[in-house]
């Protein structure tokens, strides 16, 4: 692929932006001319990565890595906190929910977007776009304006669903979640009706536009026809280097960080170290995080026990010892290499932080693609997987006791895979520089 200068279009969300700054500085290692067009909260890591930044809004919602700063609007945080009491009432509700919040999550004023991009093209040469695969506005304005591109996939593949399969619908669920064949027919319904909207506007903007590109008939699988990075394993077998696009897994697409003195003192005190990680959002289930810290002190009462508690750390303030840490930031890809537990909410980082470093696992599922993981988790006997809002403390302790007893044999595959698929190699087989 003839490309020299790549211009990446992010989403302003920390655990988007990250994965595709460390795609970006892969291209670079090439020699290729880059420029990463973010939001202004991202300048700063993008300067330092030595690449070129262009400031572009794509989304009126902002999340930088940490809850309290994250920029929305008081009728989002309203869905926000309507998204927070789905989760618990259960998983199909969730996925409703989400569903019917797609439009405003997803498809912010695509006319501006459409020329925004037009702006960029016709001031700067650019080869090659990257675009996440959630930034369907992006997406849309670069199939209307017939911009050369490829899709970077950093969810869980089938978040891109195949022909008469729905957005937002799980392919198939782990066996500790259980799903009500008639909300699960609701959930059906609800994305039917999203895809269906969103494939109108699309189809409108080609009209408006005047494009000579074909309908969308579906507007969730609308992806490059070069080629799709999946930040992600081919569990299911499914690269084709023949095909259209090409289909290309990298296994992991972070850099490796290291401890700072502190850090480092505190994780060499015990001999157990066990990490909980619900992410950004979910953090805010301290009932959740609650019952995970009383059962590991249950199981293992002499373990270092590492909580990522986000906005709501002070909230949990009373388990606070010797052997329990809770923050609201921890360098997490930083301690990763020192766990011997990751438990976790099944998000795609975490996750493939976990397999590159061959650690057990536990899941515990609430949206998205999370159920996918887990499945595949469960499937591949890389992880134990609980119900969030069902598990009891005796469920944690005998999880625990199942991961400390499991053959690493499957871990240790996978974990030599991810090694040798990081972004430097999906950029090499992209360019066909082998």
């Amino acid at each position: 692929m003839n490309t020299n200068h790549i211009f990446f279009i992010s989403p302003p969300f920390y655990s988007h932006f990250t994965p595709l700054l460390v795609l970006a500085k892969s291209f670079k290692k090439l020699g290729k001319d880059v420029t990463f067009g973010c939001s202004t909260e991202f300048k700063q890591q993008v300067e330092q990565a030595n690449l070129t930044f262009y400031e572009i809004d794509i989304s009126k919602n902002k999340n930088v890595g940490k809850a309290e700063v994250t920029d929305q609007p008081d009728s989002e945080k309203d869905r926000l906190d309507g998204f927070f009491e789905a989760t618990r009432k259960g998983a199909v509700e969730t996925l409703i929910t989400q569903s019917k919040h797609r439009k405003k999550d997803m498809l912010y004023k695509p006319e501006e977007l459409i020329s925004k991009i037009k702006a960029i093209d016709q001031s700067l040469i650019i080869d090659l776009y990257v675009v996440d695969i959630l930034s369907y506005g992006v997406t849309l304005g670069l199939y209307v304006l017939d911009l050369p591109f490829v899709t970077f996939c950093p969810p869980h593949p089938r978040t891109i669903p195949s022909e008469n399969e729905q957005y937002g619908v799980p392919n198939n669920w782990p066996s500790s979640i259980p799903v009500d064949n008639r909300q699960l027919e609701e959930l059906r319904q609800v994305s039917e009706n999203t895809q269906k909207e969103f494939t109108m506007i699309f189809n409108a903007m080609l009209e408006d536009n005047k494009s000579h590109r074909d309908k969308v008939e579906n507007a969730f699988s609308l992806v490059s026809d070069k080629a799709i990075l999946y930040n992600y394993f081919d569990f299911d077998a499914i690269e084709d280097k023949q095909q259209q696009p090409n289909k290309i897994f990298m296994g992991n697409c972070f850099e490796e960080e290291s401890l700072n003195e502190e850090w480092s003192k505190k994780v060499n005190t015990k001999e157990t170290k066990i990490l909980i990680t619900l992410g950004t959002f979910l953090s805010n289930r301290v009932d959740v995080l609650e019952k995970l810290i009383k059962g590991v002190e249950k199981h293992n009462p002499t373990a270092l026990l590492i909580v990522s508690a986000g906005s709501n750390a002070e909230k949990l303030k009373q388990y606070r010892s010797s052997s329990v840490i809770i923050e609201e930031f921890i360098p997490q890809k930083a301690l990763m290499p020192y766990m011997d537990n990751v438990i976790f909410h099944g998000g795609c980082n975490t996750f493939t932080e976990a397999l590159y470093y061959g650690k057990p696992m536990i899941i515990l599922p609430f949206s998205s693609d999370q159920f996918n993981i887990a499945y595949d988790c469960e499937k591949k006997r890389l992880a134990e997987i609980l119900n969030p809002n069902t598990f009891t403390e005796e469920d944690l302790v005998t999880a625990l006791s199942k991961v400390a007893a499991q053959s690493i044999k499957e871990l240790t595959y996978w974990s030599e895979i991810s090694k040798k698929r990081g972004p430097d190699y999906a950029v090499k087989q992209l360019l066909g520089d082998d």
